[in-house]
């Protein structure tokens, strides 16, 4: 992700245009095959991170400060390897060689030989475990153009940093897209308000970092591994407010953007908790299965919702749903349970975040909304299988308003 320092844009009567950098210009074209093959080479002999950092340093003060150069070498430090730091206890190891080495001063009557002696030798890499000394194993097997492609995407990445709204409008479109679109939505746990536009289509009003109180940085990194979902929308407007300085400036693009999405396979980009929940779902539940499909929720004034997940019973029966909310969709749920109160036919489930509903704030919801105390049930993060399976069982019981008590 680049900084802020990094993010190259213009600024004009009000509005944000960032620098896009052409795929084709020679010029940086050469500059970013020279950052890969200095990449590709201390690949190969396992340089160090600060030893490649010193290869790469005269290459980018030798640019003007325009040249993306910076943002280009960003990007590759942040998608390598760099070898992890072994099981051993450096701190406690340099702890003890500093210990000897200050007692063998006293006992090697000034002689070197006698002093090396009794100190010995360390046995591992002394400060093996900083940064700098981190070993580069690999890096993505990325093409010049590839590179660029990946900066132009995050210089608008770096600026929903700054963003506290956010309007996509997508006009009609096949429904596989419009599915994947909101399937990324929901994995990335963004807060939006989604409605009908009145040709047909939707209109996506999603909050920005900056118009949370909290967990804002989590926030803005989901929201930037969001947008490049939007790019593979074949049409599609978007406009954010953002202030990455003292000003509000809007920044609007279009399918028109030299944008390119690398997103291919969905399933690399779910969530590390949610793929492991499909995982032991279908290992442990054989009564229910997960459905590929979730359904649109139509709610008032024109405004539809899409929940988290569809189960559908593998002995045959209609879907019930569930929707997380988690800690930063407040202001959503006491609008949903006002709505289900008045559906109640509608066959969907709440799964609250710890984080946002505590002890105190689910049982007086349970007060207030008592013909949705089975609908209801809190987890940490994500869920678990076991209590999801057990409220799917008790919503389709031949008595679904029997009571679930809460572990």
């Amino acid at each position: 992700m680049l900084t802020r320092e990094l993010l190259k844009y213009n600024r004009r009567a009000g509005t944000i245009k960032p620098r896009f950098v052409a795929e084709n210009d020679p010029r940086t074209l050469e500059l970013a095959g020279q950052l890969l093959g200095i990449f590709t080479g201390a690949a190969a002999e396992g340089l160090r991170r600060g030893e490649l950092e010193e290869l790469i340093a005269p290459l980018i003060r030798a640019e003007p400060p325009s040249s993306p150069a910076a943002g280009l070498a960003k990007l590759l430090y942040d998608h390598a390897e760099f070898s992890p730091v072994g099981e051993l206890d450096y701190r406690e190891r340099r702890k003890e060689l500093f210990l000897r080495a200050g007692s063998a001063l006293s006992r090697c009557g000034g002689q070197r030989e006698e002093y090396a002696r009794i100190v010995g030798q360390p046995g591992f890499d002394l400060y093996g475990d900083l940064p700098e000394n981190e070993r580069l194993r690999e890096f993505p097997p990325w093409t010049a153009s590839d590179l660029i492609r990946r900066y132009n995407l995050a210089l608008v990445q770096g600026l929903l940093f700054f963003a506290d709204e956010l309007l996509l409008t997508v006009p009609r479109t096949e429904p596989a897209e419009l599915r994947r679109l909101f399937r990324y939505l929901k994995f990335f746990r963004l807060l939006a308000e989604i409605s009908h536009r009145p040709g047909g289509g939707f209109e996506f009003r999603i909050s920005g970092p900056f118009a949370l109180f909290a967990n804002t940085r989590k926030y803005a990194l989901q929201l930037a591994a969001f947008f490049p979902a939007v790019v593979l929308l074949p049409r599609w407007q978007f406009r954010a407010w953002v202030k990455p300085g003292r000003e509000r400036l809007e920044l609007r693009l279009d399918q028109q953007a030299p944008l390119h999405s690398h997103y291919r396979n969905f399933s690399r980009y779910v969530p590390e908790e949610i793929a492991l929940f499909h995982r032991l779902f279908k290992e442990r539940v054989s009564d229910w299965a997960i459905t590929g499909e979730t359904a649109c929720l139509e709610l008032s004034g024109g405004k539809v919702a899409f929940p988290d997940l569809s189960f559908v019973p593998v002995s045959g029966g209609p879907a019930i749903h569930l929707e997380l909310f988690h800690r930063w969709h407040g202001a959503q749920l006491r609008p949903r349970l006002e709505w289900l109160t008045q559906h109640p036919e509608t066959r969907l489930l709440l799964g609250l975040d710890r984080s946002l509903v505590d002890d105190a704030a689910f049982e007086q919801l349970g007060s207030e909304f008592p013909a949705l105390r089975t609908r209801m049930f809190r987890f940490r993060d994500f869920p678990g299988v076991d209590r999801v399976v057990k409220y799917l069982n008790g919503f389709s019981s031949s008595n679904p308003g029997g009571k679930h008590a809460e572990s």
